[in-house]
């Protein structure tokens, strides 16, 4: 019983389950998703606008938009989110660019919180005011939003210019896998949002393992959904619209949780790679020289006081 007890301790010590404790209860799990979620319900239209802007500069209309989302998101929150796409873009995804700057600035307040969440696990203070976190989420926001636009024109693009090249197998299954560049494309994008949000610089391993990680928790979220969703939305009429609401909060939940969770990840990551490289001695180097020399010099004064008792006796 006490050599797994022994066990025990070592496992967690070289693990630092304790750390890896104390960072899940800074990143406060029950209360950052709500939050998140009512942020992101504020913010939803004007993300959605924005959405729509980017998609009007990459040459994407209404229609394509939603295809390309439903291919991504589960049915159900396709179900929600489709009549506000149309109802937002009804005007014309062309004219939302002149006002592109003001609904990126409204949904930046999200992410603002998100940096916050991200901080608190990390225990980093905010070196900004409110103001100035406002104005970095607002560019970031910016930022992830062109490289969203960016995966649409590569998804839409790249399979025209394979098809141009003289036929290759390689690229041929390249084309026919289009999910792929999708998930390496959301791959890069969460690890672009990782590395922006908290005010610490992270290493960059522990930053692709987590953030490797955050994408597969959030397929297996898209997959798994859907069951959900079918036992929660099981009446017509009124209370479907209902459901539909209820459906989407729990979604933006989770998906706040897994973004929290990834980022807990990636810090506890960073601490076990930062002991593996770099181990601790449990008797530092420091710490034997003075032993050594106090030895030494007590020898010598020994000698001395032999050699004076000797020379005394004759």
């Amino acid at each position: 019983m006490r050599q797994i007890l022994v066990d025990v301790h070592r496992l967690t010590k070289k693990f630092q389950l304790m750390q890896l404790q104390l960072y899940v209860k800074r990143g406060n799990l029950k209360m950052v998703g709500p939050t998140i979620t009512y942020y992101a319900l504020l913010s939803l239209v004007p993300i959605l606008m924005s959405v729509g802007a980017v998609a009007s500069l990459v040459g994407l209309d209404s229609h394509d938009l939603i295809s390309l989302l439903s291919q991504q998101l589960p049915a159900n929150i396709m179900n929600v989110l489709e009549p506000i796409i149309q109802s937002v873009l009804k005007g014309g995804v062309g004219i939302l660019s002149f006002s592109i700057v003001t609904t990126v600035w409204a949904a930046s307040s999200v992410l603002a919180i998100i940096r916050k969440s991200f901080n608190a696990i990390y225990d980093v203070p905010e070196r900004v005011s409110g103001l100035l976190t406002r104005v970095f989420s607002f560019l970031w926001l910016a930022a992830i939003l062109l490289s969203v636009g960016l995966v649409m024109v590569v998804s839409a693009i790249l399979p025209a210019i394979i098809a141009a090249i003289p036929e290759i197998e390689w690229l041929e299954i390249i084309t026919k896998q289009r999910w792929l560049i999708t998930l390496v494309g959301l791959w890069l994008i969460i690890c672009l949002f990782n590395v922006a949000m908290p005010a610490k610089r992270l290493a960059l391993k522990p930053l692709i393992i987590g953030s490797g990680i955050e994408v597969v928790l959030m397929i297996v979220l898209n997959y798994s959904f859907g069951w959900y969703a079918q036992f929660t939305v099981k009446n017509v009429g009124f209370y479907q619209s209902l459901g539909s609401l209820l459906v989407l909060i729990v979604y933006l939940n989770l998906v706040g949780t897994i973004m929290v969770i990834g980022q807990i990840i990636i810090a506890w990551l960073e601490g076990i790679f930062a002991t593996s490289l770099n181990p601790v001695d449990p008797v530092p180097a420091a710490a034997k020289r003075p032993a050594t020399k106090h030895r030494k010099t007590a020898t010598t004064q020994n000698i001395t006081k032999k050699g004076e008792r000797k020379k005394s006796r004759r």
